[in-house]
């Protein structure tokens, strides 16, 4: 990196590593070590966060942006470049090159034009009439010669001051701002100063232009001045926005790692922890109770926060996304046991009838204060994380052993893109098989991946990683238009009435319209959209139940086949039969494993089984491991089986070799 940074400093006038989500430059070393510099806007001479900041959106977006800015008169042209950098822990760390050209002079509107006064019109009645004119003009207006002598003041600039016609005091008031502004001299400049009256703080707008003589020499500086203390209070209003969170009124994330960032900075001696806190499964509140129930909940961890820690400078706290809050406070203060308590009282204060949710809490402590806050946040829930399989709350301190599970995932994500392009990722297919003839009568596709080294990687593995990051529509969409494919290339063979089932996962629905998507596809290969069946599960109808119903109807009327995947697995099951008229019910393995409630399970099977027929829809059974298992299905009235019995996914070429063989 640093080899880099050299070149293109020879190309700009500053180069510089920038965190937008901090506001803070950095340097890193060749072995990965961050430093942390002063405050990326303190640069413009501002104190706040750069309005519609270009490089967050650059991080945000993955794309180079562009912008201007303005300081001392001189135009800075601003090039924000992401990037992604190792780290020496070896984590991929995405900040941003700011790539600045700096133009001097070009910032103040310049021309090389000059007044003339008309011929035979006197001098002395302009300079009164000018005179006149400036006592009237809406700004403020003070000249200075160039030993520092005030010369002259409208009555705008007295009454912005609240001075009475005295040249000397209002002198000695702008003169403090002149030893303040560095360019004093040959240059413009423009800033806001703050000026207590006395009665109120004001804010005012300076800009200073020096006076040239015809020859070009400077003879002083004049001094335009405006109130714009209701802009700056308005410019206030919306940094606050920009910077908390509008339902708790805390920090939200930007917020939070600013104020994380001034407390590492500000207590260099302290040591200091954050903790991450999650609810699991929140959305269960949302879903049935309310957006207001869930609302109310994340308000009063907020207030809670708010009343422990409000005004303390050793404490940062915000809810940094969703129902996940961040805390960061030095570890003699920090009592993890009390805090769990008080989130657990207010939980219990708002539980809506029986329900329960776990709270995790993971605590990573701050070994080195110049780690990016992002990534201590991401250590902290990393380690909440692995609490989710209890079924109890509690707290975990972060262990670096924790980090692996992370650079695994990242590993995963960044072969993956390769892998499809590579063509390391094939389609598998599972037989289904027709319950009284024994005949193969479609398959369900899904993704194996087998490295061009001859390894393999489990779907176990890698599925969870793109659900988890957002990936999976992208694995699911390579599935979809393989079966396409796969269906075209069968027309017209012994095969093309054979069908092809695919999943669609609750992330597809956020990422891509579905409906555009499947007709799309169908119309690109040519087939017959019956012929592709699409399986959705029930937790795509409690994450979207009228979005996910109005697609069904509409992929139904463009004649897809619908199908109810793993019924019976979640305890919404028949509801959803009532109020989904889907085509085909898969139902969930689990019923045909051996439990101590064996006879249980066979009724409840053999009960939805009856279900189905009587709502004339065929029945897949997913799980078929034994000869006994597919009698017993077959003689309650189960239409399809799948399960090893009959075969386990096969590569595309074996399953077309054995397709009309007798299964059973």
């Amino acid at each position: 990196m640093g080899n880099i940074l050299a070149k293109l400093s020879k190309r700009y006038d500053l180069v510089r590593m920038v965190n937008p989500e901090e506001c803070h430059t950095f340097r890193m070393n060749d072995e990965g070590k961050m430093t942390y510099g002063p405050d990326c806007y303190s640069v413009w001479h501002s104190t706040n966060r750069c309005r519609d900041c270009t490089s967050l959106r650059a991080l945000k977006t993955g794309v180079e942006l562009h912008k201007t800015e303005i300081k001392d008169g001189d135009l800075y042209e601003v090039t924000s470049r992401p990037v992604e950098i190792l780290r020496d822990d070896e984590l991929i760390y995405p900040c941003v090159i700011e790539m600045i050209r700096i133009r001097r002079g070009k910032g103040m509107k310049q021309d090389h034009h000059h007044a003339v006064l008309h011929e035979g019109y006197k001098p002395e009645r302009f300079v009164e009439l000018l005179r006149k004119a400036m006592q009237d003009f809406p700004y403020g207006m003070v000249w200075f010669d160039k030993e520092g002598r005030c010369l002259y003041a409208n009555s705008e600039a007295f009454r912005l001051f609240r001075v009475a016609d005295d040249l000397q005091k209002l002198a000695g008031i702008l003169k403090k701002w002149i030893q303040q502004d560095m360019l004093a001299g040959c240059q413009a400049a423009s800033w806001i100063q703050s000026y207590e009256t006395g009665v109120e703080n004001k804010a005012i707008s300076i800009s200073r232009y020096p006076l040239h003589e015809p020859d070009g020499g400077v003879v002083g500086n004049y001094f335009l001045l405006r109130d714009c203390t209701q802009a700056q209070k308005n410019i206030d209003l919306e940094h606050f926005g920009t910077l908390h969170d509008g339902l708790t009124g805390i920090c939200n994330r930007y917020g939070f790692y600013r104020q994380a960032r001034h407390c590492l900075e500000s207590y260099p001696e302290e040591t200091y922890c954050l903790a991450g806190l999650n609810f699991c499964d929140f959305k269960l509140i949302n879903n049935f109770y309310g957006l207001t129930k869930g609302n109310e909940l994340l308000s009063r961890i907020g207030a809670m926060l708010r009343r422990h820690y409000e005004g303390d400078d050793e404490v940062a706290y915000g809810r940094i996304q969703d129902d996940r809050f961040a805390l960061l406070i030095p570890i003699r203060r920090f009592r993890p046991e009390e805090f769990l308590h008080d989130v657990e009282q207010i939980m219990q204060s708002l539980r809506p009838g029986n329900l329960v949710l776990q709270v995790t809490v993971g605590i990573c402590r701050v070994e080195d204060a110049e780690t990016p806050i992002s990534i201590l946040c991401d250590r902290a829930f990393l380690a909440a994380s692995s609490l989710e399989k209890r079924e109890s709350s509690g707290f975990v301190w972060y262990q670096e052993d924790m980090l692996a599970d992370k650079l695994h995932d990242q590993a995963i994500l960044a072969r993956f893109a390769e892998a499809i392009q590579n063509q390391e990722m094939k389609i598998f297919l599972q037989a289904q098989v027709d319950a009284r003839s024994g005949r193969v009568i479609g398959a369900e596709a899904l993704s194996r991946w087998r490295r061009n080294d001859g390894s393999i990687i489990s779907p176990a593995l890698f599925v969870p990683v793109l659900e988890q990051h957002g990936k999976i529509w992208q694995l699911d969409y390579w599935v979809w238009e393989q079966s396409c494919s796969l269906l075209r290339k069968w027309q017209g063979t012994p095969l093309e009435n054979c069908t092809l089932s695919v999943n669609i996962s609750v992330k597809d629905m956020y990422y891509l319209d579905l409906y555009e998507v499947f007709t799309q596809l169908a119309q690109q290969y040519g087939i017959n959209p019956a012929k592709l069946e699409l399986e959705i599960t029930e937790t795509v109808f409690m994450d979207k139940p009228r979005e996910a119903m109005a697609l069904i109807r509409r992929l139904q009327s463009y004649g897809f086949r619908i199908a109810i995947d793993d019924f019976g697995s979640g305890y919404s099951s028949l509801r959803l039969l009532k109020d989904i008229q889907a085509d085909i019910l898969k139902i969930d393995m689990e019923f045909l494993q051996k439990t101590a409630h064996h006879r249980r399970s066979r009724i409840i099977l053999q009960a939805i089984i009856s279900l189905a027929q009587a709502l004339s829809m065929p029945t897949v059974v997913e799980g078929v491991e034994t000869k006994e298992q597919a009698e017993y299905l077959r003689g309650i009235g189960c239409t399809t089986f799948q399960g090893f019995y009959f075969s386990q996914p096969i590569p595309v070429s074996d399953f077309e070799k054995h397709m009309h063989e007798d299964w059973m």
